[in-house]
């Protein structure tokens, strides 16, 4: 059997995901890679077969997307070319984890795709959503890489085809203390914009970005460009973790028992979602690092630490629905899926 891993590589959270699952998915068929995108600082542990531009935004450095250069870095003759000339008739499967190009090849030419994403769990009703819900995002979950099925991830299993989150052996390997330090990750904002409320904080800070390539340090500020181990490092015997509201983050967290503020982009549907699921589950989140974060994060330490939320290992489980759909694939629309 050969299978066309499709990973979206805006962000770091796709990539690390599919580092977990292509060791086990490998045993079992041959896997070949597509990456598109590429605001991320994690390299894969895995060779890339296929390097696209794809469809993706850029991390601002206000607390939102940057949407001119968003603009200026799409090229929709450059998506609909690699769309056309990606041979997928060679596969037996494509696996998108939120890949529109991999996806909609997929789609044109009658390869089964299945959609293998924190995103495919928005495919559900019954994933948390936000009060307001956004028409635009709705129909994004659905159109953006288009797929037959879908397994989804998400804080808890909200519907029988959501898991639980994916955590890395790194991530499972650590011996979680509490330091005296706060890790802070927010990618959509820039360190002169944060500065002026960590520097108020009477204790150490790790702010890594994406925003500066050197070290520097100010007051009690450590400035640090995003690391992986360097960052793993600090989270695992942080007293408390400030980050946006994606889905890799802040399960990490959770798993690690790790007291906690999210804060989400602003206008990123994804984002607010997840907010809406991270209140339910009684974390800190805040509509934007204002001037009174320091405030919101002192706060945060009177409070004890929760428990470490115990999320298995659920990559064997999670392989073996893939290669079962693989198998037999239902040629369902993904509509018909959800009404089942």
């Amino acid at each position: 059997m050969k299978i066309l891993y499709g990973i979206q590589g805006t962000g770091n959270g796709h990539i690390s995901r599919a580092g977990a699952i292509l060791p086990e998915l490998c045993r079992h068929a041959t896997v070949h890679t597509l990456i598109s995108g590429s605001s991320n600082e994690f390299a894969g542990n895995f060779p890339t077969d296929y390097r696209v531009s794809g469809l993706g935004f850029s991390f601002g450095k206000n607390g939102g997307i940057d949407y001119r250069d968003s603009f200026t870095k799409a090229r929709p003759a450059e998506l609909l070319q690699d769309v056309q000339n990606l041979p997928v008739e060679q596969y037996d499967l494509i696996i998108s984890d939120f890949e529109p190009v991999s996806a909609w090849a997929g789609k044109l030419k009658n390869i089964p795709v299945l959609a293998l994403s924190h995103q495919a769990a928005f495919l559900s009703e019954k994933s948390p959503r936000p009060v307001s819900r956004q028409l635009f995002g709705e129909i994004l979950y659905r159109n953006y890489a288009p797929a037959n099925s879908y397994l989804g991830f998400h804080f808890e299993s909200y519907d029988r085809q959501i898991f639980t989150p994916i955590i890395r052996q790194a991530v499972r390997a650590l011996s979680p203390a509490e330091g005296e330090h706060i890790t802070v990750y927010l990618p959509a904002y820039s360190p002169e914009k944060l500065m002026p409320r960590l520097t108020q904080l009477e204790r150490p800070v790790h702010l890594f970005t994406k925003h500066q390539n050197h070290y520097s340090s100010e007051k009690n500020v450590q400035i640090i460009p995003v690391d992986g181990e360097l960052y793993l490092s600090s989270l695992e015997s942080c007293k408390a973790v400030v980050c946006g509201a994606g889905f890799e983050s802040p399960s990490e967290a959770l798993y690690l028992g790790k007291r906690m503020i999210c804060i989400p982009m602003s206008g990123q549907y994804e984002q607010q979602c997840n907010a809406a699921a991270l209140r339910m589950k009684g974390v800190s989140v805040l509509s934007s690092a204002d001037e009174h974060l320091h405030e919101h994060i002192n706060e945060l330490l009177k409070q004890p630490a929760p428990a470490p939320v115990a999320y298995p290992d659920i990559i064997p489980d999670v392989v073996q629905q893939v290669l079962k759909f693989a198998e037999n694939p239902t040629g369902e629309t993904l509509r018909k899926t959800l009404r089942a």
